[in-house]
């Protein structure tokens, strides 16, 4: 080849490497703008899923879980839309043909609309995979009978902070009836007595679970279901594990409760806040008299005053609620 040959060569190699070169920097662009733009309004039923980024690897650990079952959960017979909340939303599916729960991200929740008018819809629900992986943790390790029974379930993250890395958890969970109010004030005296019980029996358990002592910030009446007559806690994510950490005195003092600090923590805040937050949310619909019998009266109202006033062990709490 002479020596114009060569120049028309490498001329048409080096502007082969520059169009190749500015393919690919226009390729990585558009995809940085999907998976960093692209917001929840923009979400439609048969895109709310493609996130055009790769899902991270399963973690080393998991396989020696029992629990984890991504096979399984894949081939469920789904049935149903359950219920909805600012994080998790909930379906109910056959498994060998018993009904279960299914827990994953609610991409129209309010986290991940409120976190996409300022980030991206990929970080955002990194977020949310990360309470329902909390979730699943302490599914795990607290395994009582006012708390929902884990059946299996699948997660998928990664420790790396890359941000084209997409996280995926669904839980699966025994299932059961919707707690509303109209169904507690509809109770016969022995329902409502089985649920006084479960609920003492549920703040006495978080004041001595494996996990540490349980702060139930959260407890709410639409955060238990029925199961066979018994109620249980079915949403865990926003547990506080542990007593809250202090200076002072004045940093164990809120929402009506006073606590001293002791060695840098609010030793018995927790208790407080679970025995405030069960009576606010179901004192007004479990101790009615209607239909108590004459000799539970006394004790009944007894339990009342002690709960409400918040003056009580969780360990008096429930021995008195078992002797209704």
């Amino acid at each position: 080849m002479n020596a114009a040959g060569q120049w028309r060569y490498r001329m048409f190699l080096g502007l082969m490497i520059f169009y190749m070169a500015t393919a690919c920097i226009v390729a990585y662009a558009l995809l940085w703008t999907t998976v960093t733009q692209y917001k929840v309004e923009n979400i439609s039923e048969t895109s709310e899923n493609q996130y055009l980024v790769p899902i991270c690897a399963i973690k080393k650990d998991i396989f020696r879980d029992p629990y984890m079952n991504c096979d399984l959960l894949d081939h469920l017979s789904y049935e149903k839309f359950v219920a909805n909340g600012w994080t998790k939303i909930v379906y109910s599916a056959k498994l060998d043909y018993q009904s279960i729960a299914i827990k994953t991200v609610n991409l129209r929740g309010k986290d991940m609309v409120d976190c996409s008018k300022t980030n991206s819809i990929l970080l955002c629900h990194n977020r949310a995979v990360e309470k329902l992986v909390r979730e699943i943790s302490l599914l795990k390790k607290l395994k009582h009978e006012t708390i929902i029974q884990l059946k299996h379930y699948c997660s998928k993250t990664s420790d790396s902070h890359d941000n084209l890395c997409m996280k995926y958890a669904v839980i699966a969970t025994e299932i059961g009836e919707p707690l509303t109010n109209l169904k507690l004030l509809q109770m016969t005296w022995n329902q409502r007595r089985k649920i006084i019980q479960d609920l003492a029996n549920l703040v006495h358990y978080a004041q001595h679970s494996p996990a540490g002592v349980l702060g139930l910030a959260d407890l709410r009446r639409p955060q238990f279901v029925l199961v066979n007559g018994s109620m249980k806690l079915t949403d865990l994510d926003d547990i506080i594990v542990g007593e809250p950490r202090c200076a002072t005195n004045a940093d164990c003092s809120s929402l009506n409760i006073t606590i001293q600090c002791i060695s840098s923590r609010c030793e018995g805040y927790n208790s407080k806040l679970n025995i405030q937050k069960s009576f606010q949310e179901f004192g007004p619909y479990i101790f009615l008299m209607e239909g108590v019998p004459r000799e539970k009266r006394v004790n009944l109202d007894r339990l009342r005053q002690l709960w409400q006033r918040n003056n009580v062990t969780t360990k008096q709490l429930l021995s008195d609620a078992l002797l209704l």
